[in-house]
């Protein structure tokens, strides 16, 4: 990991837990009250701004490490990924059930179907990750020629997934129910900033040359290890 990105580690922790932070204090007291909407945001909030940036973030801290260190590493990313994917589960069917309850319709609205396609895309990028995974043996069963894209494919699934997360959480903003004014401001300029610093860390690592390693049929590549 560069100097440069680990000088980034502390600021991106103290956004993610800032924006993580600052949506509960908002929608907690809803949340109390039995508003069925209010564990929306909420949850959305924990599992892309908080436990996906972690994820990531630990995915990119693990890279240099070899043998039972980077096993260990791997296993706690997961960990955390999985606990992403329940936050983005628990939020997504908040929403929906809501929706019936009120007799709306689904996936009408630009953040809607935007948080749709990042929704299906956070489902997708665990299963991959866990096909991927050497230790549980799945990836065997396919050509070794396949193995390196499929990883590829879940470090793209992946970032598309976070990016996708964050532009559907800013495009329902300013909203009565979440947050308005000022505090509204100042969470989606915090959530575009630590937005800019995860991608400043995931240039380079989703490009083709740069992730696919060389193999007996394809063309030569430069590679950091793979997930």
């Amino acid at each position: 990991m560069s100097s440069a990105i680990a000088a980034m580690q502390r600021p991106i922790q103290l956004l993610s837990v800032g924006c993580c932070v600052t949506m509960a204090l908002a929608m907690l007291p809803s949340a109390y009250q039995g508003t069925l909407f209010a564990w929306h945001p909420l949850m959305l909030s924990l599992g892309f701004l908080g436990f996906m940036t972690e994820g990531i973030m630990a995915a990119v801290r693990f890279r240099p490490n070899e043998g039972t260190t980077r096993v260990a590493a791997i296993t706690n990313h997961a960990l955390i990924q999985c606990a992403s994917t329940v936050c983005v589960c628990l939020g997504f069917y908040a929403i929906y059930a809501n929706k019936n309850l009120n007799g709306k319709p689904h996936f009408r609205s630009l953040h809607g179907k935007v948080g749709l396609v990042a929704f299906a895309l956070a489902l997708a990028s665990p299963a991959l990750g866990a096909l991927s995974f050497r230790r549980l043996g799945l990836i065997q069963k396919f050509p070794d020629s396949w193995q390196p894209r499929m990883k590829w494919l879940h470090r793209l699934i992946s970032a598309y997934a976070y990016v996708l997360g964050m532009v559907a959480m800013q495009l329902p903003l300013p909203h009565h129910a979440v947050l308005t004014g000022l505090a509204c401001l100042a969470w989606q300029a915090a959530v575009i900033a630590l937005g800019g610093c995860m991608l400043y860390v995931l240039r380079g690592r989703i490009s083709g040359r740069s992730v696919l390693p060389a193999s007996a049929s394809g063309p030569s590549f430069a590679t950091p290890k793979s997930l």
